[in-house]
């Protein structure tokens, strides 16, 4: 008798805590009369977040530089962070400076993209010529991202801006590499940055 006695207070300390380790693991359950009001539960408020400014792009100078309205009708120059397209030529009353292959038809990829278009930046701050260092964001995409993917700009040389994830740039800028897309078809294509030193008077 005195074993089975033992047997059997072993036998409900094991089912109590089974009923405890149920409770412990399903909250709720102990408390299904209890409000859902967050208040009430203790569960913390999410706090809403302030909208993102919309800007419409009104056109882009070449395949890395443009121009944005705000809704104010402010406008701002946004150089495209972490990109660099072929240069375009520039006419002055000195004389004509030749633009690279491939320039053109990076403006033009770039202004068939955003310009009209209602965007957002996702903002870096500002480079040494005061521009305003973004990415443009439409659709949930980012057209500085697009440009290096059809392989009408390509991955920035110089120093990043900070908090950059120039990662997910270099594998897109290798995928357009092997698929020869855009300036990487080009058989005298060169680095924008190669080619503003060498042409730099």
């Amino acid at each position: 008798m005195h074993k089975y006695k033992k047997h059997w207070i072993k036998f409900t300390a094991a089912a109590a805590l089974s009923i405890l380790a149920a409770a412990v693991s399903h909250p709720l359950s102990a408390n299904e009369n209890m409000s859902a009001d967050p208040t009430t539960s203790g569960t913390a408020k999410s706090v809403p977040q302030p909208a993102m400014p919309v800007y419409t792009v009104v056109s882009c100078n070449d395949g890395d530089t443009c121009k944005l309205r705000s809704a104010d009708n402010t406008q701002i120059k946004v150089r495209l962070a972490g990109i660099d397209a072929p240069e375009m030529g520039r006419k002055s009353k000195k004389k004509k400076k030749e633009g690279q292959s491939g320039g053109k038809e990076a403006k033009d990829f770039l202004n068939s993209l955003v310009v009209g278009k209602t965007v957002t930046l996702k903002s870096y701050g500002t480079d040494a010529y005061g521009r305003n260092l973004a990415e443009i964001i439409i659709n949930n995409e980012s057209a500085n991202l697009k440009m290096v993917a059809e392989g009408w700009a390509e991955v920035y040389r110089g120093k990043g801006p900070r908090g950059f994830d120039v990662t997910t740039y270099q594998a897109a800028q290798a995928d357009a590499m092997r698929n020869k897309k855009g300036v990487w078809s080009l058989s005298d294509y060169e680095s924008p940055k190669e080619f503003r030193k060498k042409n730099r008077n």
